[in-house]
C-alpha cells in the first residue's frame, strides 16, 4: 500500500508540474523582461527631451503622444500578465498547504510548489514593474501638460504693440510684400525643376477625371432621387423635413461637385510630375481656401434663402438674409485664407514681425464681420410669413451677451497689444460658429425625420412605412431609438470637436479613451468599457429570459391550471424577482466582484438602510409578503382610508388601485401590511348588496317586502342560494324603511345589479300604486 502511496503521489506531482507548465507561454517571461528594459530607456529618452531649456509645441505633442503610448502599451502588458498569474495561483491552491514547519512533503510536490511559487514571485514582480512605469508614464505626460499650458499661456498673453502702432503696418507691409516675392521665387524656381522634367501630356487627364467623377456622380444622383421619389407625396406643401434635407442635399451636392474637380486636377498634376513638395503645400492650401468657403457659404445661403423665404429656416427678412449669407461667406473666407498664409508663411521663413501683423489683421477684419453679423441680424423685421412654420437657431439669442462680451475683449486686446490674444479669440469664435451651424443642421434634420416619419402622408413617412412594415405604435418606438441615439452620436461627436478648438488636442482624448479601454481600478475591481458592455449584456440577457419565462410560465402551464388572478400574478412577481436577482448577480460577478465577503456587503446594506433606504426596503419586503400571504391579489376590490378600488398591480415599491372613477391610486406595499383594509373579494368573489327604500305610513308592508324579493329574484344575476330578503329595517320620520339584500357571483357586478333591481321597483311601485315616501315640504312626484 505504502508503493501505491508514493506511485499516486508521483502521477500527482508529475501532472501538477504539466498542468504548471502548461498553465501559459513561459517565453512571456523573457518578452515582458526585455519590454521593461525598452520602456525604461523610451521613458528616460522622453525625460530627457522635457529637460531641453526651450522645447517647440510640436516638440511637446510628439513627447505627449509617445507617453501616452508608452503609458497605454505598459498597461496592457501589465493587464496581460492577469491571467497567467490567475493560472499559477489556482496551480498552487491545488497543491493545497504547505506542511507545517517540521513535517515531510513528497518531493515531487515540493519542487512543484517551490517551482509554481517561484513562477508566481516573477510574474508579480513584472506585473508591478508595469504597472510603476505606468505611473511614471502618467507622471512624466503631467509635467508635459503642465509645459504645454505654460507655452499656450506664454503665446497667447504675448504681449506685441498695438494696432494703433504705425510700425506695426510698416512691418506686416514689409512683410507681406517679402511674403510676394518668395512665392514669385517659388513658382520660378519650380517652373525651372517641373519644365525639364515634367510630362504635359498627363494633363489631359484632368478633363477624362472629371468626366469620370461627374457620371459617376451623376448615376448615383439619378438613383438617388428615382428612389426616394417614390414615395414622396409631392401634393403636400412644403414642411420642415423639406427645408432642412435640402440644406443638407446642397452641401453633399456641393463637396461632390468639390471633388469632381479638385480630385482629378491633383491626380493629373501628380501624374505629370508637377506636384513638387513646395507647390503641393501651395496647392493644398488654395484648395482649404476654396473649399472652407464654398461649403459654408452654400450651408448658409441654403439656411438664410436670401431670394426664397419660403426655404428660409431662420428668423431673417429678405435683405437681412442677403446681407447673413455674405458677411458668413466672407468669414468663412477669412478665417481659412488666415490659417493657411500662417502655415505658408512659417514654410517659408518670413519674419515673426508679419507674422504677427497678418494675425492683428485677420482678427481685426473676423470681430468686424462677427459685429455687422449681430448688428443685421438684431436690426430687422424678420421672417415675412412664419405662421404654423418652424424657425431654427433661435436659442442663439441668448448667446448674444456672450458673443458681445468676446468681441469687445478681442477689439481690447487689439487695443492693448495683446494681438495673438485677439487672434484667438476671433478665430475660434468663428470655427465654433462653424461647426455648431453644422451640427445643429444634422441635429435638426434628424428630428424633423423622426417627426415625419409618423405622418403616413410625408414622403418620409410613406417610405418608412413602406420599407419597415411597422405599425403606428412601431414607428413611435423606432423614432424614439432614432432620436435618442442621433442625440447622442452628435453628443459625443460634437463636444470634443468644441473642446479641441480651445486648445485641447486629440491627445487628450485619446489619453481618457485609452485610459476607460484599459480599465479604472477601484480597490480590487477593474471598470472598463469592455466589462461594462459585459455586464449589460448580461443583464439584458436575464431580463430577456426571464420574461420569455414567465410568458411561457402564464401561456403553457398557469393558464390551464385554472388557478385564481391573483395567484397566477404572486407566481409571476416571484419568478420575476428570482430572474432579475440571477441576472443582477451573473451581472455583478462578471465585474469582478467577490461575493465570498458577505460580511463587507451586508454591512454596506446595513448603513445604506440605516441612512435612507429604510423605507424603500420597508416596502420591497411588503411588497413580498403580499406575494407571500396574498392578504390582497390582483383584481380584488379593496377598501382603504385612501380610496376604494380594484387592484390593478402589485409592484417591488408600492401597489396600483384604480378607482370606480378611472383614478389611480398609488400606495406604498407598507400601508398595505399595516393598515386595515377592507377585501371585498379576499375568500371569493361573491358578494351581498342593499337596496334601501322606503314607502309611506299607508302602504301594505307585507306586500311591499314581497314586491322587493320578486324584484330580486326576476333579475338574472342575482344568486338563489343564499336567497334574497327584505327586512323592515326601522319606522322612519317620513315613513317605512325597507332593506332589501341579495347576493351575486362578482361582487364588482354588485352596483349595476342594484340600479337594475331599483329601475325594476320604481316601476312596480306604480304599477301598483305604492308611494314612496318624501320629505315634508317638497312635492311628491305626479303619477303617470
Amino acid at each position: 500500500m505504502r508503493g501505491v502511496r508514493i506511485a499516486l503521489a508521483a502521477l500527482c506531482a508529475l501532472f501538477i508540474s504539466l498542468s504548471a507548465a502548461a498553465a501559459f507561454d513561459q517565453a512571456i517571461l523573457g518578452q515582458s523582461d526585455r519590454a521593461i528594459q525598452e520602456f525604461r530607456t523610451d521613458l528616460k529618452r522622453l525625460e530627457d527631451i522635457q529637460r531641453r531649456p526651450v522645447l517647440s509645441e510640436k516638440e511637446l505633442l510628439d513627447t505627449r503622444t509617445a507617453l501616452e503610448t508608452l503609458r497605454t502599451t505598459a498597461a496592457k502588458r501589465s493587464a496581460d500578465l492577469a491571467g497567467p498569474l490567475a493560472e499559477v495561483n489556482q496551480q498552487i491552491a491545488s497543491l493545497g498547504a504547505a506542511p507545517s514547519e517540521g513535517a515531510s512533503e513528497d518531493a515531487g510536490v515540493a519542487k512543484s510548489r517551490s517551482d509554481l511559487t517561484s513562477t508566481r514571485d516573477r510574474l508579480q514582480s513584472l506585473k508591478s514593474q508595469f504597472d510603476v512605469i505606468v505611473v511614471e508614464a502618467e507622471q512624466s505626460a503631467g509635467r508635459v501638460i503642465a509645459l504645454q499650458r505654460n507655452q499656450f499661456f506664454e503665446r497667447v498673453f504675448d504681449r506685441n504693440r498695438s494696432i494703433l502702432n504705425p510700425s506695426l503696418w510698416y512691418d506686416t507691409g514689409i512683410g507681406f510684400g517679402g511674403l510676394l516675392a518668395a512665392l514669385g521665387l517659388l513658382f520660378r524656381n519650380w517652373w525651372t525643376e517641373v519644365a525639364a522634367s515634367g510630362n504635359p501630356i498627363g494633363l489631359l487627364l484632368v478633363p477624362l477625371f472629371i468626366v469620370i467623377f461627374a457620371g459617376g456622380y451623376r448615376v448615383i444622383n439619378r438613383w438617388a432621387r428615382h428612389w426616394m421619389e417614390r414615395y414622396a407625396n409631392r401634393s403636400r406643401s412644403i414642411d420642415d423635413m423639406t427645408r432642412l434635407w435640402r440644406i443638407v442635399r446642397g452641401l453633399i451636392t456641393t463637396a461632390a461637385a468639390l471633388a469632381i474637380l479638385i480630385i482629378p486636377i491633383w491626380l493629373s498634376l501628380d501624374a505629370s510630375g508637377y506636384l513638387t513638395p513646395r507647390i503641393l503645400m501651395v496647392w493644398t492650401a488654395l484648395v482649404a481656401v476654396i473649399a472652407g468657403t464654398t461649403f459654408f457659404y452654400v450651408m448658409a445661403r441654403r439656411v438664410a434663402s436670401p431670394a426664397e423665404p419660403a426655404w428660409r429656416i431662420v428668423d431673417l427678412d429678405d435683405r437681412s438674409a442677403s446681407r447673413f449669407t455674405l458677411l458668413a461667406g466672407v468669414i468663412a473666407a477669412v478665417a481659412t485664407m488666415n490659417a493657411q498664409l500662417g502655415k505658408i508663411a512659417g514654410a517659408l521663413f518670413l519674419p515673426v514681425s508679419y507674422t504677427v501683423g497678418q494675425s492683428a489683421v485677420f482678427a481685426f477684419l473676423l470681430l468686424s464681420l462677427l459685429s455687422f453679423i449681430l448688428l443685421t441680424v438684431k436690426n430687422q423685421d424678420g421672417l415675412p410669413d412664419k405662421a404654423g412654420r418652424r424657425v431654427y437657431f433661435g436659442w442663439m439669442s441668448s448667446l448674444t451677451p456672450v458673443i458681445w462680451l468676446l468681441i469687445i475683449l478681442g477689439f481690447g486686446a487689439l487695443l492693448a497689444g495683446y494681438l495673438a490674444l485677439a487672434d484667438y479669440i476671433a478665430h475660434q469664435m468663428a470655427r465654433t460658429a462653424m461647426v455648431l451651424g453644422f451640427l445643429f443642421i444634422l441635429y435638426y434634420l434628424f428630428d424633423a425625420a423622426v417627426t415625419s416619419s409618423f405622418d403616413p402622408q410625408s414622403g418620409f413617412g410613406m417610405f418608412l412605412r413602406r420599407i419597415s412594415g411597422l405599425g403606428e405604435r412601431g414607428i413611435e418606438r423606432l423614432g424614439l431609438i432614432v432620436r435618442t441615439g442621433v442625440d447622442l452620436i452628435l453628443l459625443i461627436a460634437g463636444i470634443p470637436l468644441l473642446v479641441l478648438l480651445w486648445t485641447l488636442t486629440w491627445v487628450d482624448f485619446g489619453g481618457f479613451y485609452n485610459t476607460l479601454a484599459i480599465g479604472v481600478k477601484v480597490g480590487e475591481i477593474t471598470i472598463s468599457p469592455g466589462i461594462v458592455l459585459t455586464m449589460l449584456a448580461i443583464l439584458a440577457a436575464g431580463v430577456i429570459a426571464t420574461k420569455l419565462f414567465n410568458r411561457w410560465l402564464a401561456r403553457r402551464i398557469l393558464s390551464d391550471t385554472q388557478i385564481n388572478r391573483g395567484v397566477q400574478d404572486s407566481i409571476l412577481k416571484g419568478s420575476t424577482y428570482v430572474g432579475y436577482f440571477l441576472a443582477g448577480g451573473l451581472a455583478l460577478g462578471a465585474t469582478g466582484i467577490d461575493f465570498s465577503n458577505l460580511a463587507l456587503i451586508a454591512g454596506a446594506l446595513g448603513i445604506g438602510i440605516g441612512l435612507g433606504l429604510q423605507s424603500i426596503v420597508n416596502n420591497f419586503v411588503s411588497g413580498l409578503i403580499i406575494l407571500a400571504e396574498r392578504p390582497i391579489r390582483v383584481g380584488d376590490w379593496v377598501s382603504l382610508p385612501a380610496g376604494e378600488g380594484v387592484v390593478r398591480r402589485i409592484n417591488v415599491r408600492s401597489t396600483e388601485i384604480e378607482t370606480f372613477d378611472s383614478c389611480s391610486i398609488i400606495l406604498p406595499n407598507s400601508a398595505l401590511v399595516t393598515e386595515p383594509v377592507r377585501n371585498w373579494t379576499h375568500n371569493d368573489n361573491m358578494g351581498r348588496f342593499m337596496v334601501a327604500v322606503t314607502v309611506d305610513y299607508s302602504s301594505d308592508a307585507e306586500a311591499v317586502r314581497a314586491l322587493l324579493v320578486e324584484c330580486a329574484r326576476r333579475h338574472e344575476k342575482v344568486l338563489s342560494q343564499p336567497e334574497p330578503f327584505a327586512n323592515l329595517a326601522r319606522f322612519g320620520q317620513t315613513g317605512l324603511d325597507f332593506e332589501l339584500r341579495a347576493f351575486v357571483a362578482d361582487i364588482l357586478e354588485g352596483n349595476g345589479v342594484a340600479s337594475d333591481i331599483r329601475f325594476d321597483i320604481l316601476r312596480q311601485f306604480r304599477e301598483k300604486g305604492i308611494t314612496i315616501a318624501h320629505p315634508v315640504g317638497v312635492m311628491q312626484a305626479p303619477k303617470p
